[in-house]
């Protein structure tokens, strides 16, 4: 009976050291020639080194294959060998390009760039371990790359949502800490894109999503120093203010339809927090949201400032 031989771990391991040297030697070499490229002509020149890297990278992991044809089933045949350098650097280069987007994102660190080189080298060794024999090396190197995939994937996400959420607050002169939003009430949840930041602070408006009739929209705002409430020029009408205990301050109005409009403002760490209902208020309740007031998440933020056509 036929017996096939067992694969040769130094065959594998030099396979796959080819497939990691590939990446750790031709990306930092490609990337400085890139940009020496790009700066003396544009975009084809950058087009030309990455193209050139490229094709230098395949035909380094095509010789490297003709070296193992006998252990790894992928590289038996010139034409399977092409096939298998071309996906090994498609995807390394892929697995790279994660990397770098997700380093830049400042979530993932990777070390200083006299030290990228070694890292640069890892996605292809990984794709490179997909194609060797074996169900467990198979496995193991489909586990990490499924894995570091959807670490980048994140990290890159979070990068993104970071510098989205720093435009958004680009302005305010509160700290992110001093960003607080109150305990919303029962059925009211943050009225999406109504969140504005300004020279003079933070607002966002909480509307009714519970079962019952509806209810008016809460508007909140906190902003730095002791601001009062019956100084809101905002609001029509004139404010008759009642200072409550543990720092409160309540200023009630009849705006110009006769119909009234409480605000209860907090003070609070050098901050004034402050709710606005129009019609009747729930004073105790008004209260709770202000005093469980915390730290606003980043979902909260971008809940409230996106813009929603």
């Amino acid at each position: 009976m036929h017996q096939v031989k067992s694969p040769r771990r130094t065959q594998v391991a030099f396979c796959l050291a080819a497939a990691w040297a590939a990446g750790a030697a031709l990306v930092p070499v490609c990337w400085s020639v890139g940009v020496v490229w790009a700066w003396a002509g544009g975009l084809p020149g950058l087009a030309a080194a990455f193209g050139a890297g490229g094709a230098a990278m395949v035909a380094w992991m095509f010789a490297a294959g003709t070296a193992v044809r006998d252990v790894v089933p992928a590289c038996r045949t010139a034409a399977r060998r092409l096939g298998w350098a071309v996906a090994v650097v498609l995807g390394g280069s892929a697995g790279v390009a994660l990397g770098y987007r997700a380093r830049l994102s400042g979530d993932v660190d990777l070390g200083g760039d006299t030290t990228l080189f070694l890292w640069c080298g890892v996605p292809y060794a990984l794709v490179a371990a997909l194609f060797v024999p074996g169900r467990a090396a198979r496995a193991v190197a489909g586990t990490a790359v499924a894995g570091t995939v959807a670490l980048v994937a994140w990290a890159g996400h979070e990068g993104d949502r970071a510098k989205e959420l720093a435009s958004l607050l680009e302005g305010s002169p509160l700290s992110r800490k001093q960003l607080l939003v109150p305990e919303a009430p029962d059925g009211y949840a943050i009225d999406e894109g109504n969140g504005s930041v300004s020279g003079q602070g933070f607002r966002l408006g909480y509307r009714y999503a519970g079962s019952g009739a509806a209810r008016e929209t809460l508007q909140y705002e906190v902003v730095p120093g002791n601001a009062s409430p019956c100084a809101d020029t905002t609001l029509p009408g004139p404010a008759t203010c009642t200072d409550l205990d543990g720092g409160f301050v309540e200023a009630t109005r009849r705006l110009g339809d006769g119909s009234p409009s409480h605000t209860l403002a907090l003070r609070r760490d050098g901050l004034t927090l402050s709710v606005t209902v129009s019609g009747p208020a729930d004073t105790p309740r008004l209260r709770r949201m202000l005093t469980k007031a915390h730290p606003a998440a980043d979902d909260e933020l971008l809940r409230a400032l996106r813009f929603r056509p």
